[in-house]
């Protein structure tokens, strides 16, 4: 318990000084890119292996492969985006609209085969119960991130109700 409060103490005060900067800035998908890359990924990397209790062997060979997947990874979601963004307004014909379509399924797709090889190699690495324990710690980092920027400079929620986390 020590240990896990250790790691998280730092990620929260990260939390807190990037909050102000980013609190207003649009989507999740860009969080890590606008609120200062290096260090939302630093304090990702400290909680999820905080939760995964890697071995030193396990870390040695998880976070090279983690790190290969989250580069493909985010460039399908900035395709995925740029997608997005050119047909915000619909302004686009009707072709275009059809082929934009299609080529978003193709980009959900490839994301979907990405996450399914890389789940093949992470458990050459680490066990089905710590790679689902990833999965669902890198959702709950997204939601304390998210959470943590909306409070804004305050640095709570709305209610100022940060107990449940």
């Amino acid at each position: 318990m020590k240990r896990f409060i250790t790691i998280l103490i730092p990620v929260f005060l990260l939390f807190s000084s990037i909050a102000p900067a980013v609190a207003q800035q649009g989507s999740p998908e860009d969080l890590e890119e606008r609120a200062g890359g290096d260090r939302v990924q630093a304090a990702k990397v400290a909680y999820i292996t905080s939760k995964l209790e890697l071995t030193s062997a396990q870390a040695q060979q998880f976070w090279p492969l983690y790190n290969e997947f989250e580069a493909a990874r985010k460039k399908i979601r900035k395709q995925i985006r740029q997608l997005r963004v050119d047909n915000i307004l619909l302004d686009a014909n009707e072709e275009q609209l059809k082929t934009d379509i299609k080529k978003l399924f193709a980009l959900r797709q490839e994301e979907l085969d990405l996450e399914k090889l890389y789940a093949e190699k992470f458990l050459k690495v680490i066990s089905a119960k710590q790679l689902a324990e990833y999965y669902r710690s890198e959702k709950e980092f997204t939601r304390l991130l998210i959470k943590r920027l909306k409070g804004g400079r305050g640095g709570r929620g709305r209610g100022g109700d940060d107990k449940d986390e």
